[in-house]
């Protein structure tokens, strides 16, 4: 089977993949699943090789990150739906609550909750409280908006847990507590050019009509009650989303949530995993606080050790089986769709692997002289643009340049910082995060491109600038 035919094929699959699922709106999964299948076929596997390469290539990358997906996102829907990450939000806003503060306060409060909840439902649920902030200073939700947006987007695209981040470093076998750190030096850079240029924007949208009315009646309700009114400030703050001055309630004991305890199901497993990860390697071998360090510091259990954190967000309520339950069946439904798509997109790494692909592959790129790294972060780039999915273009990238590595000469934490830097470009109306912040910021279409659009653009190279210069510079 000559070169031509295997590259032309391979290229011609992922020319079909991008269109069946930007233009065509079919499934991801499905689509992977048929390229894979056909290709395999057509590469000279057979039936049963076929079956068989799919089910390894399926089952191993699950086995290294499944759990890890699905606890992460149960971590993320228990901050939600306690009421610790508007706690976390109000945190902020207090301490940076002055006007010229105010943006760089609300990208802060998104790249903390961005960690473990995706960029969507960051957005979704803190829009009444940034809306209420762009009230009362006069700034536009085309600032606004957008700022909440991109922090907790870069760092879905860059660091654990985020579904994205752990699909990628799963693909490429790294060790999860380096993709932290070099996910959060490359990511923190991007979010901070991307606030700045968002905070240069001058047109001025107003919040939404019906967040203006929530903000209405929550600061009366807050007089009343400095008046000695009702004391219904409680009810009404947060039932309209907390956007009151007073703290964010839980719906479970209603008393403010304790902010460090909102904060420590984020911090303590990325603690936990980056010790063992600098630690573990120091400690005498066989020794107990070995075994300690890298039993807590194993990437699932610290993960599930962040779960079991968020537990006192609860109150008393964690007792019920079917606050637990829900939490679990809530945080397994988001979960779903990552796991799919992790699990065939490790089939079609071991298929670039396991027919040559891969070998070509590397001599193309090599004959031709492109920088090894610009390949995953156009590919990322380009199936993110198209299809609007930024855990779809890790996935993809990674998983075509996984087989790539040992003969390119370059780390697998490069190729992962590529992935994800490239996945960051570019959101627009493919997009559903692009959709829910330009609808709920009271946005137009056209607005959303000036503001969401390039600013992903910009986080996007501004990564990837730092992604070079720290592999130009042999630290990566």
């Amino acid at each position: 089977m000559s070169d031509v035919f295997i590259l032309l094929s391979f290229a011609f699959a992922i020319v079909g993949l991008v269109l069946m699922i930007g233009r065509f709106k079919v499934h991801p999964v499905f689509v992977l699943f048929v390229v894979v299948a056909v290709l395999s076929l057509m590469f000279g596997q057979g039936g049963a090789g076929t079956v068989s390469l799919i089910n390894e290539g399926f089952g191993n990358t699950l086995a290294n990150v499944g759990l890890l997906i699905v606890f992460g996102c149960v971590l993320g829907k228990a901050l939600e739906i306690s009421g610790g990450a508007l706690r976390i939000t109000q945190s902020v806003e207090k301490m940076l609550g002055t006007k010229r503060k105010m943006p760089w306060g609300i990208a802060l409060a998104s790249t903390i909750i961005g960690i473990p909840l995706i960029a969507d439902t960051t957005v979704i649920m803190l829009i009444p409280i940034v809306s209420a902030m762009a009230y009362r200073s006069k700034e536009s939700m085309m600032k606004f908006g957008p700022i909440l947006y991109i922090g907790a987007y870069v760092m879905t695209s860059l660091v654990v847990p985020g579904a994205g981040p752990l699909a990628a470093a799963g693909v490429l076998g790294l060790d999860f507590g380096v993709s932290i750190m070099y996910g959060l030096l490359v990511g923190l850079p991007g979010i901070a050019v991307a606030t700045f240029y968002l905070t240069r924007i001058k047109t001025y949208v107003a919040p939404k009509a019906e967040f203006i009315e929530s903000i209405a009646k929550a600061e009366q309700a807050e007089q009343e009650q400095r008046e000695g009114g009702s004391g219904t400030t409680k009810t009404l703050t947060a039932q309209n989303g907390g956007v009151g001055r007073t703290l964010a309630l839980s719906p479970f004991t209603g008393l403010p949530v304790r902010l460090g305890f909102a904060l420590l199901p984020i911090y303590l497993p990325i603690s936990l995993i980056m010790i063992d990860s600098l630690l573990g390697p120091t400690l005498p071998e066989g020794s107990f606080i070995q075994e300690l360090v890298g039993f807590v510091g194993a990437p699932i259990m610290a993960l599930a050790i962040g779960v079991l954190s968020t537990l006192p967000l609860f109150g008393g309520a964690w007792r019920r089986k079917e606050i637990v339950n829900g939490m679990f069946e809530d945080g397994l439904r988001t979960a779903a769709m990552p796991l799919a798509l992790t699990g065939v997109g490790g089939a079609l790494a071991l298929l670039i692997r396991e027919t040559g692909v891969a070998e070509r592959m590397s001599v193309v790129i090599q004959d031709v002289g492109i920088p090894p790294l610009v390949v995953p972060f156009l590919v990322a780039a380009a199936i993110c643009t198209i299809t609007g999915s930024n855990i779809l273009g890790m996935l993809t990238a990674s998983a075509i340049m996984a087989p790539l590595i040992d003969d390119l000469g370059v780390s697998a934490l490069a190729v992962y910082l590529a992935c994800g830097t490239g996945a960051q470009i570019f959101k627009h109306a493919n997009s559903s995060g692009f959709w829910v912040t330009t609808t709920l910021s009271n946005m137009t279409v056209g607005q959303g491109i000036r503001s969401i659009g390039v600013a992903s653009i910009i986080s996007g190279v501004t990564g990837f600038a730092i992604v070079l210069v720290l592999y130009y510079a042999g630290l990566i």
